[in-house]
């Protein structure tokens, strides 16, 4: 077990000590240059004061100016306020430190002596810079990213696997904003997590973190690699991931992308892994459908779709034959499109077109069923009849929702996680969230036997046994 997260102390602490330091030597170099003048002149021993006291001051900056300023989370949350709070504090706390510590330097430069001097330095870098890294760790860093396994029932809800921990959220730094979305590939056993930009890769068994693929180098993660949604082909081989404003297929194994797509915010695969759908957006708030060949990342053809693209949940999905996209058409209406993927033609349209909206939908593994949830309500829908057989009422927000295989059993995710009999709309289990957590984005193995749920700390992972 990993007790130090050095993904975060060579990702973020030691870019903002180059920083602090950065910031630092050009105070000191003023401050004390000024304090050792003055020294220097009224002891007539200037060789003597002005470089200890650049040197102090220095030293005075980042122990008593940077540690407040770049180890407080505060400084991290962006926004005026944070950009006030910062100045703030710079005000205050950089004169404290860099006049204290220029006329500490000016003093020892002239007390000690010429052999300790040098010793003296050293002593005084590794104490600045190991105070320094300390304070930022402590307050700043999140666990270290590891596989915790555990077992037994969670207050009466689905029997525990682990949890993934190190995402926790301390403060708002794009590089650690918490989990966006996450998938598993086929076999069930590996599980892709996205945060912002950085993806990794781990294994549910032996449960270990296999790769981290980090976002762009410079940290400055655009809308390009923000990332949205996650799907991985049948094979295992290859990963693509949505972003606003671009579609991106990965390899696997390596990371590596191999075409940019110009779609966003959705990705879904036919089962067979060889044609992906998205969002095909231009300058509008709405976005169409986009159907690409996944091997060429050719754009085939786009589908009215009229759905926007600023919501948590996307009425999108592909039939268990790969061949059609059932598409809820128009943000604030109940109207429902089943067309052909391959010729992009609109066979069926249903519904009343005057119902509240179509938040999210799912069609069940066996094709016979068609479940939407439409502002707190699940309307179970016969493909067939194109009827609705069945309301679940009151289930509030409703932003996710996943199928077993079976097609016997719901699960539903937005303002309570809950997990549903399909057949008789009843509800078998709610997760008791504890104080202080909520559930964002959740995922279902394709063999239907794990799922897993992002919380503000990390990834819960369930044995989906409901009987």
């Amino acid at each position: 077990m990993n007790f130090i997260n050095f993904d975060f102390i060579f990702t973020f602490i030691l870019p903002q000590l180059i920083y602090a330091t950065f910031v630092s030597v050009v105070i000191g170099a003023v401050v004390g240059g000024i304090i050792g003048l003055i020294m220097g002149k009224s002891s007539h021993r200037m060789k003597d004061t002005l470089f200890p006291a650049m040197l102090g001051s220095f030293f005075g900056m980042m122990l008593l100016a940077m540690i407040p300023i770049f180890a407080s989370p505060d400084t991290y949350i962006g926004g005026p306020f944070g950009g006030l709070a910062i100045m703030l504090k710079f005000i205050v706390v950089a004169p404290l430190g860099s006049i204290i510590g220029g006329v500490v330097g000016g003093i020892c430069g002239l007390k000690l002596s010429p052999q300790f001097k040098s010793r003296f330095i050293l002593i005084a870098v590794i104490f600045t810079y190991s105070v320094m890294l300390i304070s930022m760790y402590v307050t700043l860093a999140p666990a270290p990213f590891q596989f915790v396994k555990s077992s037994g029932q969670e207050q009466n809800f689905l029997p525990t696997i682990g949890k993934i921990i190190g995402y926790e959220q301390k403060f708002g730094l794009s590089s650690y904003e918490g989990i966006r979305c996450l998938g598993f590939t086929r076999d069930g056993n590996k599980l892709v997590i996205a945060n912002s930009g950085d993806l990794r890769v781990w294994q549910i068994d032996p449960g270990k973190l296999l790769n981290t693929f980090p976002g762009p180098p410079d940290g400055n993660t655009t809308l390009n690699d923000l990332i949205e949604a996650i799907a991985i082909t049948p094979d295992g081989k290859t990963l693509v991931t949505a972003a606003p404003k671009q579609i991106q297929i990965r390899e696997l194994a390596t990371g590596d992308i191999l075409q940019r797509l110009e779609g966003s915010e959705l990705v879904k695969l036919t089962p067979d892994g060889k044609t992906l759908i998205g969002f095909h957006k231009g300058d509008q708030a709405t976005a169409d459908i986009g159907v690409w060949e996944l091997s060429s990342g050719k754009l085939l053809r786009t589908m009215p779709a009229n759905i926007e693209t600023l919501g948590s949940g996307y009425p999108v999905d592909i039939t268990p034959d790969g061949k059609t996209v059932v598409v809820a058409n128009s943000s604030y209406s109940n109207q429902i499109e089943i067309s052909d993927i391959n010729t992009g033609k609109r066979l069926q349209s249903f519904g009343d077109n005057k119902g509240d909206r179509i938040n999210t939908l799912a069609v069940t593994p066996d094709a016979k069923t068609l479940i939407t949830a439409q502002e707190e309500n699940l309307h179970i829908w016969d493909i067939t009849t194109k009827k609705v057989v069945r309301i679940i009422p009151n289930v509030g927000t409703v932003n996710t929702l996943l199928v077993t295989p079976d097609s016997q059993t719901l699960i539903s995710n937005g303002s309570s996680l809950n997990i549903w009999q399909i057949s008789t709309g009843k509800k078998l289990l709610t997760w008791q969230k504890p104080k202080g957590i909520t559930i964002s984005q959740v995922a279902l193995s394709p063999d239907g036997t794990t799922l897993a749920a992002t919380d503000n700390q990390g990834v819960r992972l369930w044995n989906l046994a409901v009987k």
